[in-house]
């Protein structure tokens, strides 16, 4: 899927590499965590009376299991070397060669994920109308959908974000 349309306000471009990866760390992975999960039991308790949402459920707590994954990857591999290599950038000193050679085989490995989870996405928001309740339904449906729709936007500012900002930043490091 290409991310050529995503509009932001925030002026990302302008950040440094290790803002931008301290950004995504602390906001849009905590986020995933802390509100994915939640999201995924309320979502799963409101199927139980709303069989509609059953597949919206099933897709969403499955992209909470593979986006907590992905983050891990990120967290644990890819992030702490673009780091290393935005510092010595800076401080204008040599940098280790990447364990596995060059870091294009995990920036595809995450770019892939980024693309199945906006699919993934694209199909909850088919399942629920555009995130929209049916005609008089409950307050805590109504505000599921809207959290969904929230999770789903966070999620396209996460793939712009590095997908076009820091993967070729690093990239153009390494």
């Amino acid at each position: 899927m290409a991310q050529t349309s995503f509009q932001t306000t925030i002026p990302f471009q302008s950040w440094d590499l290790d803002l931008l990866v301290d950004y995504v760390l602390k906001f849009h992975h905590r986020n995933i965590r802390r509100k994915g999960e939640d999201l995924a039991v309320r979502l799963n308790a409101l199927a139980g009376s709303h069989p509609e949402l059953n597949r919206v459920a099933d897709h969403f707590r499955n992209s909470v299991a593979d986006l907590d994954m992905h983050c891990q990857k990120e967290e644990n591999i890819l992030f702490p070397y673009i780091i290393d290599i935005f510092n010595a950038a800076e401080y204008g000193q040599e940098h280790a060669p990447f364990h596995c050679g060059s870091i294009q085989f995990p920036i595809n490995a995450m770019m892939a994920d980024h693309s199945e989870e906006l699919e993934r996405h694209e199909r909850i928001a088919e399942l629920t109308n555009d995130y929209t309740a049916p005609e008089g339904a409950e307050p805590e449906y109504v505000q599921a959908l809207a959290d969904l729709r929230q999770f789903r936007d966070n999620l396209l500012e996460h793939v712009y974000v590095e997908n076009e900002i820091i993967f070729p930043r690093a990239l153009m490091l390494e």
